[in-house]
């Protein structure tokens, strides 16, 4: 007998191994709330709880439900918990933890007391469905309770953490059924335990403040109330028609959270707002570009000209005219003057790879590109690509007539041209409902798309931000952004039509700590606008010095944007600058560059997870919507889309697009239009929603916090990026079979692009020579998409896997894929070891600045995943460490260690008094460099 009970015991206890491991297989999910602040790094108690309760009669609904035989109250109320987690983690698999049932004497160790309970939660099933799921769960966890969970976690190897349970970060429990549970602390984020006291259940929820604020909490319990009254009124309801908010609710987030109406005059375009400055301020200083300072009166007839040229040449109301220049007082004549003469810009990047200028040109159909003689060689090279285009505007110069010869059917005009037109104002040619730009942004087929842009949202854009910043009066703004950015605009336009002043800096000053400051000084700069990674730089150089030689008395805020930025970089702005405010902007191309910002005067919390990105602009409504476009609870993600003024006008030329992220507004009083474009005429400017593929959420505050992107675009360096455009080329690269591009965070948090790559092959070998080595393929695929790219596109690091790792359901799982060897990244070169102190301190840079591991003399700088605008960085600790001032542009052309050694010897031996070394002439690669 005694045989007998063995075998029996030991045929159960492999029937229980078995259950469990087929139950936890795969990726374990995690089920828990967002958290407020950063996971500390060892696991701290939780040392609060919030407590409520159902009413009278919801407790007796629920118990008079759970007196079926299908249900208990103990799994009525687990089974809301997890419609509520569902909308919460967005995640359709979640884990809980439960109690066992009546504990087994042979149970004495805490962590097996609690088991995992692992549910599909579908939008399409019922709650009673749930709820029979959910029962069926929890009794065959019951039934192989008996297993030692300490033991699976072995045998799954699933990791253990010093600041989280290993398996779930929820536990559900009824204290009249599971007594002396409630204690038991496995260090998960979430204790909900409830307990039933006469006709009454009440609940309460113990948590970490370390973790969570308290309104979080309250929220969730609330909330829950809020699925608990709808499922009792209807047990058939499918979980995706839970209601989570109620009226008031939905008010606050509608309504309150979007209070942002302002009475802005918005019927005059750009350039009648700035023509009325000019009557105002005629001899004030508009602009300022290196030693030119340009008047009110001058600019205004200097663009009167060329859109006279324009107008004289054809130009339709609402056509787009090409920008093809450097950022200079001529580029902000073009604007001004495309906008007189009635057009919308397209500004190109002249540091943008052939192939892409050439299909921007095209896909715009411009007639008319506008340039300086710089670049007449290479635009007569696209001539033959553009059947649009019939006129070429030079606008720096006189052109000779050998200059003007050989491009066929295309006029060419320059200054003797627009010399002889009139330098009064035109008539009005243009609507404030009238495309004001065009901008291209990373596209997901390999191609880029246009954003279309009117005056009205540009013009909301810059009264909104301007309110917001509490500037009413003239100030001087930086124009530091790339032309073909959103900031740009406004970057150019802000100071003109409120009689301020805009100092445009090249790249090279943007670039340059020391060239930057200098500027902002002398300016008497009152508002700039930065990426993170250049004030990160700026910052890191100012720290250096003494506090009345990196005084900025006249600035008044520091705006940082493009891409996400750090509660450290906050702080340490404020503990520089503590008198000056710091922004941080969110906003995307097609709804007119920012929608919304937070403004920060004093330090944030140190362990605060992220910074928020403010709330609403003027006259735009945010809204954090579902897959089912309904608004998500308050702490619950969501898309972030947006109406209003600013909303654009779609995608040129691509229908398609336009209809799926261009859409009906339900919160509107407007009817249904029959088309699209109806939207777009409506005088009601919140008719139309533009879903922005961002991931928010609503704050307690009434502040958003943004979350990353739902689909596979990121933002790197103020630029949007379609991470399929990128894979779309790579795959057509002969010796890549699959390709996946991610964004992940070097050593220093900050972000860059890593390709992953699955070798082709061809009748079972390699598609590649077999003499090909990795090194090779990596430079032949960097000099691809260098060719189709811009480089800020170009990942920085390359990865070959036998093959990419997928998810149960098929698809690449993104989390699997192994982080890039930081020790040394594959390069074209053999690795060789720097053999000086030069060498040795300048190696030691690199890897604080690029944060790997190892660097050998001849490595190239930008192949380790560096770019121009870390030469912020390399130029102030190069500065520090030997003492020596190596220009910007000299850096790029100096870009491996040796290199720069060598200049540092021979700036250090050069006898006093002497030139130590010239400036190189920077190509057109490395400008694509320093642009980028």
């Amino acid at each position: 007998m005694l045989a007998e009970r063995t075998n029996i015991h030991l045929s159960n206890r492999f029937s229980d191994k078995v259950y469990w491991l087929n139950k936890l297989a795969g990726n374990l999910p995690e089920t828990t709330l967002i958290t407020d602040y950063i996971r500390p790094s060892l696991y701290c108690k939780k040392n609060q709880f919030v407590q409520f309760e159902l009413s009278e009669r919801l407790s007796q609904a629920v118990i008079q439900i759970s007196n079926n035989s299908y249900s208990s109250i103990y799994l009525f109320l687990l089974s809301a918990i997890e419609v509520l987690l569902e909308n919460y983690t967005g995640d359709r698999d979640l884990i809980v933890g439960i109690p066992n049932y009546r504990t087994h004497p042979d149970i004495q160790d805490s962590a097996n007391r609690i088991l995992p309970l692992r549910t599909h939660v579908s939008q399409d099933l019922t709650f009673k469905e749930l709820l029979l799921q959910v029962k069926d769960s929890v009794i065959n966890a019951y039934l192989h309770q008996q297993y030692p969970i300490d033991r699976l976690v072995q045998l799954l190897k699933i990791p253990r953490y010093q600041n989280r349970c290993s398996i779930f970060d929820v536990i559900v429990l009824l204290e009249n059924i599971h007594p002396d549970v409630g204690d038991i602390d496995l260090k998960n984020d979430l204790t909900i335990s409830f307990v039933v006291k006469g006709d009454r259940i009440h609940g309460k929820i113990d948590y970490s403040d370390s973790l969570f604020r308290d309104e979080t909490i309250k929220l969730f319990a609330n909330y829950y109330i809020n699925v608990v009254e709808c499922v009792v009124e209807q047990l058939s309801i499918k979980l995706a028609d839970v209601v989570f908010l109620k009226e008031g609710d939905r008010h606050q987030i509608l309504k309150d959270f979007n209070d942002s109406h302002r009475a802005y005059s918005l019927e005059q375009t750009l350039n009648e707002l700035f023509e009325k400055k000019v009557e105002q301020n005629p001899t004030s200083i508009a602009a300022v570009w290196e030693d030119t300072r340009i008047t009110y009166h001058d600019l205004n007839s200097n663009a009167n000209q060329i859109a006279n040229l324009l107008q004289d040449l054809g130009l339709k109301p609402g056509e787009f005219v090409g920008i093809l220049k450097g950022r200079d007082i001529n580029f902000l004549i073009a604007i001004l003057a495309i906008h007189k003469a009635g057009g919308a810009y397209v500004p190109i990047d002249s540091t943008y790879p052939v192939d892409r200028i050439q299909y921007m040109l095209s896909d715009s159909e411009v007639k008319f590109v506008l340039t300086d003689c710089g670049f007449m060689q290479s635009l007569t090279s696209f001539v033959k690509t553009c059947s649009a285009l019939e006129h070429i505007i030079c606008l720096d110069a006189a052109l000779s007539r050998v200059e003007r010869a050989d491009l066929g059917s295309i006029r060419i005009h320059s200054q003797q041209d627009f010399d002889r037109f009139s330098k009064e104002n035109l008539p009005k040619f243009n609507r404030a409902i009238a495309p004001a730009y065009m901008l291209y942004t990373s596209g997901s087929t390999g191609l880029p798309k246009g954003a279309v842009i009117r005056h009205d949202g540009a013009v909301n854009h810059i009264y909104a931000q301007l309110d917001a910043l509490n500037f009413n009066g003239e100030f001087s703004f930086l124009q530091s952004a790339p032309a073909s950015s959103d900031i740009s605009v406004w970057q150019f336009l802000a100071p003109l039509i409120t009689g301020g002043k805009t100092v445009v800096i090249d790249t090279e000053t943007v670039c340059d700590p020391e060239k930057l400051l200098k500027v902002l000084q002398t300016e008497k700069i009152t508002l700039a606008e930065l990426v993170p990674v250049i004030l990160k730089g700026l910052l890191e150089y100012v720290s250096q010095l003494p506090p009345h030689q990196r005084a900025l008395p006249e600035l008044k805020v520091m705006m940082v944007t493009g891409e996400y930025v750090s509660v450290e970089l906050i702080n340490q702005w404020l503990r520089v600058y503590p008198s000056i405010k710091i922004a941080n902007a969110y906003g995307p191309t097609e709804a007119a560059d920012d929608i919304t910002q937070l403004i920060i005067d004093a330090p944030l919390p140190e362990n605060l997870r992220t910074v928020p990105i403010g709330k609403p602009l003027a006259n735009l409504r945010l809204y954090v919507l579902n897959e089912h476009m309904q608004p998500t609870p308050i702490g619950v993600p969501g898309e972030i889309c947006v109406s209003g003024v600013g909303v654009g006008n779609g995608y040129w030329k691509n229908e398609e697009k336009t209809r799926l992220s261009f859409v009906p507004n339900p919160f509107s009083s407007i009817g249904e239009f029959s088309s699209l474009n109806d939207h777009f005429e409506s005088t009601e400017k919140h008719s139309v929603i533009y879903k922005t593929g961002d991931l928010g959420r609503w704050l307690p505050d009434g502040n958003l916090e943004f979350l990353g992107r739902i689909d596979h675009q990121v933002k790197i360096r103020g630029f949007r990026i379609e991470l399929g455009e990128i894979e779309a080329l790579l795959v057509q690269h002969q010796s890549v079979r699959e390709a996946v591009v991610v964004v992940r965070e070097n050593t220093l948090g900050d972000p860059s692009l890593v390709a992953y790559l699955v070798e082709s092959l061809a009748n079972g070998q390699l598609s590649t020579e077999p003499s090909t080595t990795p090194q090779e393929q990596i430079q032949s695929l960097r000099n691809v998409l260098r060719e189709r790219l811009p480089e800020y596109i170009v990942p920085s690091a390359f990865v070959w896997l036998e093959d990419l790792p997928l998810t149960p359901s098929g698809k690449v799982d993104r989390q699997a894929l192994p982080a890039p060897d930081q020790a040394h990244p594959e390069l074209e070169r053999r690795y060789v070891a720097p053999s000086t102190s030069i060498e040795t301190a300048i190696a030691e840079i690199w890897q604080q600045i690029l944060g790997i591991e190892q660097v050998g003399i001849h490595d190239n700088f930008f192949e380790l995943g560096g770019h121009s605008l870390l030469f912020t960085q390399l130029f102030t600790r190069l500065r520090n460490t030997f003492g020596v001032n190596i220009s910007l542009r000299r850096l790029v052309g100096l870009p491996t260690i040796a290199n720069i050694a060598q200049d540092i010897h021979r700036i250090q031996t050069a006898p006093s008094g002497a030139d130590a070394h010239e400036e190189p002439t920077i190509d057109f690669e490395a400008e694509a460099s320093l642009d980028s």
